[in-house]
């Protein structure tokens, strides 16, 4: 099994303009490999082999986190190949009600990317929604690290990530881009060995190449899970970077296509 811990889609009748936004946010450095629609990710899984992504909203606003959830409910039923995560902007005060209906409609996490949202990852007025969040039994998963969209933001740094896990050790969280792109030297001694899991979405490339990111591999490959970034990575290409893979034994394979995943989320 194969299972795309990190995609994003969004609503057909937006999905041009959010992915050309994106696109003109980085300068142009980003590359698009879906259409960021339902139907091309879809198109993207069958052509890559990967049996089921999770697809990863995120509420820009307070109120969003309704919306969003509608928006879901809407897209469920077209396909079982999709496990959809709902969002909550933190400085959202129905928060309460929002991660009550996320719970009560089957959905199984909340993504944050505190960069787009506007709130530093360690500001301590939002632990009350992380611990909303863990009482309801829901994973929390993380933008990480830094963000070429928003260069200057320090929300998303390993140093904030090392103070939520410092309060949350060992809960169901998992951190995008393997801690913080590029940034492995720093994320082994603040954010290895603290209980969270970690996706190699969007570094892969990079971490194949780094002593460090190698090392935070090597130390954590129980945590760590397979996620691309879709539609800012090819699933293709990273599928086949893991299994032609001359290093990982076919155990830890197995563990990130699908195994580490299982421990947090129920397929």
């Amino acid at each position: 099994m194969i299972i795309d811990a990190h995609t994003h889609i969004y609503a057909d009748s937006v999905a041009d303009s959010a992915i050309r936004t994106i696109i003109d946010n980085t300068r142009g450095r980003l590359t698009a490999y879906t259409r960021g629609t339902h139907e091309s990710l879809l198109r993207s899984m069958d052509a890559a082999g990967v049996d089921i992504s999770i697809v990863l909203p995120v509420a820009t606003r307070p109120g969003h986190g309704h919306s969003i959830l509608q928006w879901i409910q809407e897209k469920v039923p077209l396909s079982n190949r999709m496990i959809f995560f709902g969002s909550v902007h933190p400085y959202d005060p129905d928060y309460k009600s929002i991660i009550k209906e996320c719970k009560a409609s089957g959905l199984q996490g909340i993504k944050f990317h505190p960069a787009y949202q506007g709130f530093p990852a360690d500001d301590e007025n939002v632990y009350k929604v992380y611990d909303e969040i863990l009482n309801n039994d829901l994973a929390m998963y993380f933008h990480s690290g830094f963000d070429m969209s928003l260069p200057d933001c320090d929300y998303t740094s390993v140093e904030r990530f090392s103070n939520v896990l410092d309060h949350f050790k060992n809960s169901k969280m998992i951190l995008a881009h393997a801690g913080g792109d590029r940034e492995w030297e720093r994320v082994i001694p603040l954010l290895s060995g603290k209980g969270c899991y970690f996706d190699i979405a969007f570094v892969l490339e990079n971490m194949k190449q780094s002593d460090y990111g190698r090392e935070m591999y090597r130390l954590n490959e129980d945590y760590f899970v397979f996620g691309t970034d879709s539609p800012w990575r090819d699933q293709t290409s990273y599928v086949q970077l893991i299994q032609n893979s001359l290093t990982l034994t076919p155990q830890q394979k197995d563990k990130m296509f699908y195994k580490n995943i299982q421990k947090i989320i129920r397929i």
